[in-house]
């Protein structure tokens, strides 16, 4: 590496961690620990993971504790996780360390897929020997997809069970959040258990087996992954109302205009557009995994960007970088771009104990400069036009729809391709019983979200002859 280079890499370094420090109140700074690889199997694993994340400003880990339908916890419903002692819980030690030195521990979950090696489960109480008949199937009949055994969100006992192992986390751990993975279908050709075929011939009058592709067969299958999303969101709230439920997305290639042609969509029934909006999701964790070297990908990953930002119905969106497709340099351009477009933060994956992890500490954990010039001219505009969207909501909500007005039109300036906010503002227009202007701002909603199901129903009702 040149001096130029090395020197152009300090600055950029300073110039993020500036950042990080200037938002640290509201920035989310994570990390994935995968129980594919060491990191919080022991105690010492724990303590060293607690003091990497701490020397990379790091402000959140997400631990895995259910991989393959186990667990890395006390549990009673599921099996204990081979590479965990009897006498030891991570997720309790890490919350205990983890909140000391002030970082945020959130339990990972795998929801549908249970199994990933190729011989079936030793033990006869894993969930795949007990519920063969909750497995999901392929199209062709086959059991195993390319990345392992999937239960079918379209048996009901699955979702049941799923839900359960959720609740119990969130009622005896003092975890900060939940978070779904493999919350989808494996693709378009799965979801053809009977038990699920038989409901959804009930529901649509049928008796053939349909295509993979078909439409209302696909809405059927999205209808049931939602279903659990919503169903541990309301279960979960109901014991801590403020704990946050989010979920790790699909971005898979590259991003359309419309939602409706996205990858999760269209391929896996992962309809998390729809989660966040209806406030089922409180986070998007979409998993923008892109090599930056690639310049095909690398724009790709700036393309994402403003579809998260376009689809958050509101919420925070923390970006997932890849460490194994980036280097050091690569994952803090990644990041850098990350607050440009104005999101609320990233998570790394992954962080478990390897030379890169201490590599990455290195490189992160350099004394951050307090550069406030900078800071305020990074992300200032989607910073502030949240802050007015916020407001805006409130205002709504207590029926104050003049100062509601004020700060979503506010927002729309700050952020002119600020779609929820257009909409939001239609709605006020609307109760002012101002159609012109209400129908003025759902057409932009449209023009900058040709996915947005609400906007579409409000232009359909203000069009209908009375």
């Amino acid at each position: 590496m040149t001096i130029i280079r090395k020197l152009s890499f300090a600055i950029a370094l300073v110039f993020v961690l500036a950042v990080g420090v200037s938002c640290s109140g509201e920035e989310l700074r994570g990390a994935w620990l995968s129980a594919w690889n060491p990191g919080y199997f022991t105690a010492d694993q724990v303590d060293a993971t607690i003091a990497a994340a701490k020397a990379a400003h790091l402000n959140a880990l997400f631990i895995q504790v259910r991989k393959n339908a186990d667990s890395y916890y006390d549990s009673k419903i599921e099996p204990r996780a081979a590479e965990v002692a009897p006498d030891f819980d991570p997720l309790a030690y890490t919350i205990q360390k983890a909140h000391a030195q002030g970082i945020k521990v959130i339990a990972w979950v795998n929801a549908y897929r249970v199994w990933t090696a190729k011989t079936m489960p030793a033990d006869p109480n894993h969930i795949v020997n007990l519920h063969p008949d909750w497995l999901n199937m392929s199209h062709e009949g086959s059991m195993r997809a390319s990345e392992g055994i999937y239960l079918d969100p379209g048996v009901p006992a699955a979702c049941d069970h799923i839900a359960s192992v959720v609740v119990d986390i969130a009622s005896r751990y003092d975890v900060d959040g939940i978070q779904w993975d493999y919350i989808r279908y494996p693709g378009r050709d799965w979801g053809y258990s009977d038990t699920a075929l038989a409901r959804y011939y009930a529901a649509s009058g049928t008796n053939t087996k349909p295509d993979p592709k078909d439409p209302n067969w696909l809405q059927w299958r999205r209808d049931q992954v939602t279903k659990l999303v919503k169903t541990v969101h309301d279960q979960v709230h109901a014991i801590k109302p403020k704990l946050m439920i989010c979920a790790s997305t699909i971005p898979w290639g590259d991003c359309p205009a419309d939602f409706h042609d996205t990858s999760p969509y269209a391929y896996v029934c992962q309809d998390w557009k729809l989660w966040l909006e209806n406030g089922w999701l409180d986070a998007n964790l979409p998993m923008n995994y892109k090599a930056e070297k690639n310049a095909k990908m690398a724009q790709q990953f700036r393309n994402w960007l403003k579809g998260f930002a376009r689809w958050n119905g509101g919420k925070p969106t923390y970006v997932g970088i890849d460490l194994g497709q980036n280097d050091n340099a690569d994952v803090i351009n990644q990041i850098e771009a990350t607050r440009k477009a104005g999101l609320e933060g990233y998570v790394l994956f992954a962080f478990g104990q390897s030379k890169r992890r201490q590599s990455l500490v290195e490189s992160l954990g350099g004394k951050p400069a307090m550069a406030q010039p900078v800071v305020a001219a990074v992300g200032s505009d989607n910073k502030a036009a949240k802050e007015a969207y916020d407001l805006g909501i409130k205002y709504a909500t207590a029926n104050q729809i003049g100062l509601a007005e004020v700060q979503l039109k506010k927002a729309t300036r700050l952020d002119p391709d600020y779609a929820e906010a257009y909409f939001r503002l239609g709605r006020c227009y609307l109760k002012e019983r101002n159609k012109a202007k209400a129908k003025e701002m759902f057409e932009q909603t449209l023009r900058l979200d040709p996915s947005h199901e609400d906007a579409k129903k409000e232009l359909n009702a203000i069009s209908e002859p009375k």
